[in-house]
């Protein structure tokens, strides 16, 4: 998986930086899905809700609006009640003083869905999240099961930093070891999205972010591992992966066979996947309609 091991060391990398970008807000300026519910005292997040029906909780990944949900919002806003996160630091949304962070940005941002989730008085929501936001609710799904209904994971890991460890040894003799010259955000984006209009986005949200706040919580995340917290799933769980996130250096049947190694523990009576073979990381993006069904038929069965 070399390719995809130097697309996230190159998102490391940009995130961290980002914060010494020029600001692009003219770019990044989007129209909001609807008028926003107003936000909890902890300043966690910025949460927009659309249609009525079963809650569904959506939630991004890092330095990304919650529009990038607006094709699955316009495919479910008929049947459920959609809650639509962006959460602090990201993509315009203040971030939250470090200070305030106590076990880390991933503990506070999942207590902090919790409170959201018992203050809005909702029904064991189902929580879709996408990178971080998939990590966010595997974790949720492993540590909370009474709180949820169900789970969908899109494109996140259990344990990014295992990644870049599983091949560490084999490109520490290769060719592989030049140190970065600069970063061109762009570059980044075409690694995780072929729509032109989708990398333009995933620029923009990333020069409206924190890059504080997104090269710390990419931080977090490569030390983090729920790997042995995934026995404790208990409600049902969908892990949606990219296979094209390692092209042309990696096949897809590698890139499965590593996400199916990642979420082995698992219970498989809960969980199950389902592979988007011509997609990269922004599933969204790339094969907009096979995310949405799978979705759909997934939420159908809850």
């Amino acid at each position: 998986m070399t390719q995809l091991n130097s697309t996230l060391r190159t998102l490391v990398l940009a995130l961290g930086l980002s914060s010494t970008l020029v600001s692009l807000n003219s770019v990044a300026a989007q129209a909001e899905v609807t008028a926003p519910a107003p936000q909890q005292a902890c300043a966690c997040f910025d949460v927009t809700v659309v249609g009525q029906g079963p809650a569904v909780l959506l939630i991004p990944g890092v330095a990304s609006s919650g529009e990038v949900w607006q094709s699955t919002v316009d495919a479910l806003k008929a049947d459920y009640q959609l809650h639509i996160f962006t959460l602090a630091g990201f993509a315009g949304v203040k971030p939250i003083p470090m200070q305030s962070w106590g076990e880390g940005y991933l503990a506070t941002q999942q207590q902090a869905i919790l409170r959201y989730i018992s203050e809005q008085q909702l029904n064991k929501p189902v929580v879709i999240g996408h990178s971080l936001g998939g990590y966010l609710a595997l974790a949720l799904a492993a540590e909370a099961p009474e709180q949820i209904g169900a789970a969908i994971n899109v494109d996140g890991l259990p344990a990014l930093g295992a990644l870049f460890a599983a091949s560490g040894s084999s490109q520490s003799s290769g060719n592989n070891s030049q140190p970065q010259s600069g970063f061109d955000p762009m570059v980044m984006a075409k690694s995780m999205a072929k729509d032109e209009n989708w990398q333009q986005r995933i620029v923009a949200d990333m020069y409206r972010s924190d890059g504080m706040t997104s090269g710390r919580v990419m931080g977090e995340l490569m030390r983090a591992d729920l790997r042995p917290k995934l026995s404790n799933i208990r409600v049902p769980v969908l892990t949606l992966g990219a296979l094209q996130h390692g092209a042309p250096y990696t096949t897809p049947e590698q890139v499965q066979a590593g996400y199916e190694s990642q979420l082995a523990n698992a219970p498989t009576q809960y969980h199950s996947f389902a592979f988007a073979r011509d997609a990269k990381h922004f599933i969204m993006a790339d094969a907009p309609d096979w995310l949405n069904q799978q979705i759909q038929q997934f939420l159908a069965k809850q």
